[in-house]
């Protein structure tokens, strides 16, 4: 069975692309599917780095939201990412950690593969996203961005946005991500842009004029 019901998505999409279609959705969207959503978005995590977070793995100071992502195995341990609050969307994860912090710890069945074993857990705990799991997470990602989209086209157009600033290094990019090498970026995690691809093509005109 492919692994994506359709090609591979490389195209990267710029922040203002996906601005404009979480606010084309978000009549359809529910405040946590939302917020949910952006913080998958501005992280680059996999999708259950983003579902399996409790409350006690979130901060607010009067400057930043504080998400501490515990890695999965084979990743790089990071520092915890500190978002901006004035970025778009940010505001809407704040309110959903409020509300969170009210809710009664509740059980959540999660979901791992080990040594090629599915294995089922149901946890009790204070999620952050109490109604969100592998499927509902591929849901909100299609009802955002259509239906050949899929959660972990996130996690390659953050790391394709970060590798194409000329200041980027790998240190930068394990210390966000927890990837650990250049290797598994290029194979996996490197998209296309139609901005660069222009700079080629601009590149090139200017070794035709001489410039």
């Amino acid at each position: 069975m492919p692994k994506y019901k359709h090609q591979k998505q490389t195209e990267q999409l710029s922040f203002q692309e996906i601005q404009q279609k979480v606010s084309e959705a978000a009549k359809r969207l529910t405040r946590e599917a939302e917020a949910f959503f952006w913080l998958l978005y501005y992280s680059g995590a996999r999708k259950s780095e983003i579902y399996e977070r409790t409350v006690g793995d979130c901060s607010l100071t009067e400057t930043h939201f504080i998400l501490d992502i515990f890695r999965k195995k084979g990743s790089a341990q990071t520092d915890p990412l500190e978002f901006p609050l004035w970025f778009p969307g940010i505001q809407k994860v704040c309110e959903q950690l409020e509300k969170a912090r009210k809710l009664k710890p509740s059980r959540k069945m999660l979901e791992r593969w080990e040594h090629q074993k599915r294995i089922i857990s149901r946890i009790r705990a204070r999620w952050l996203f109490p109604n969100i799991h592998r499927d509902t997470s591929l849901r909100i990602v299609k009802q955002v961005l259509g239906s050949q989209y899929y959660p972990h086209f996130l996690r390659l157009n953050r790391i394709t946005e970060l590798c194409s600033d000329p200041t980027a290094n790998l240190t930068r990019i394990k210390s966000f991500s927890g990837i650990k090498s250049t290797s598994i970026i290029e194979e996996n995690y490197m998209g296309v842009s139609k901005k660069e691809q222009q700079a080629a093509v601009d590149f090139m005109a200017k070794q035709i004029r001489g410039n």
